[in-house]
């Protein structure tokens, strides 16, 4: 897919971006060339995910907009200790079809949690090694709001999402 594909907005620079890695690398890019300083923007949306094997990935790290969002720390975490994030959860399916398929994955999906005020989620993630097989992940997600809808100025209550 060419840079066209991928659009203008924040997911497509993310994917951008990682092309460019994956060119110079040749194929899936060491997670040693992700510079962060490159996306400062999208810092506070993104997830790191580690593989662990099988069907299991820890959280490295999340963004601060995702915690406050979430109100959940799940950094450190793995996703077959916490309800809902292991198989069967489409988050998980983009990760492992990432890996799967080494290249960026794409989705956008309806909202179906707990939050009254996001309507749908979209989010993209790209693929990374630290050894011989890709094995980390970072994603983007975009939680799209109700119109005229501010999140921060929301109760806590009120935002809770994942």
């Amino acid at each position: 897919m060419g840079p066209e594909f991928w659009g203008d907005d924040d997911i497509g620079r993310l994917a951008r971006y990682w092309q460019e890695l994956a060119a110079q690398a040749g194929g899936v890019p060491l997670r040693s060339m992700f510079d962060p300083a490159r996306v400062l923007k999208l810092l506070p949306r993104l997830i790191v995910v580690e593989h662990l094997g099988n069907q299991d990935f820890r959280y490295r790290l999340l963004g601060t907009e995702v915690d406050r969002f979430t109100k959940s720390r799940y950094t450190g975490r793995r996703t077959s200790e916490i309800e809902g994030h292991g198989p069967g959860n489409r988050i998980h399916a983009l990760y492992v079809s990432t890996l799967a398929f080494e290249r960026p994955v794409g989705m956008a999906l309806p909202y179906v949690g707990r939050s009254t005020v996001c309507t749908s989620v979209r989010q993209i993630a790209v693929p990374f090694r630290t050894g011989a097989q890709p094995d980390q992940v970072i994603s983007l997600i975009e939680f799209v709001m109700r119109p005229n809808v501010i999140p921060r100025l929301l109760a806590a209550s009120e935002r809770r999402l994942i």
